[in-house]
């Protein structure tokens, strides 16, 4: 009995094996992390940039935002403001609505998947909008 258990086991470990391999990440150094880490978080940037329009009269101004997104372009909670940006920020809701706006129309973030994010994987950026 044993041995038919065993050997049940051994075959389906054998079977599975493809299965199980297709489902792994590509193993990577440090320093390949953090250069797949950094394309991710330029890409982002770049698209919420790209969705940005800065309101006529606010030029020389900038704010920060910290977001985090998951590999599959979703946000993960709410982006904030950072502790720098907010004085810049209670003085101008408008340039602030205008980054709520770029933020909101660029989701879900494009491409992530190609430069290597895994859907359910976490990134913290954070994006210096200024003019």
């Amino acid at each position: 009995m044993f041995q038919i258990l065993a050997r049940l086991i051994a075959l389906s470990i054998v079977a599975l094996s493809p299965v199980l391999a297709e489902d792994k990440l590509p193993v990577l150094t440090p320093e390949e992390r953090a250069a797949q880490n950094l394309a991710i978080a330029t890409s982002v940037q770049d698209q919420l940039l790209s969705c940005w329009v800065l309101p006529s009269g606010y030029e020389d101004r900038s704010i920060s935002i910290r977001l985090a997104f998951l590999g599959d372009g979703t946000l993960d909670g709410d982006p904030h403001i950072v502790p720098e940006s907010l004085r810049t920020a209670g003085k101008y809701p408008e340039l602030i609505n205008s980054i709520g706006d770029a933020i909101a129309n660029c989701l879900p973030f494009e491409g992530l998947a190609e430069l290597g994010a895994g859907p359910g994987e976490r990134f913290d950026i954070t994006v210096h909008f200024s003019s």
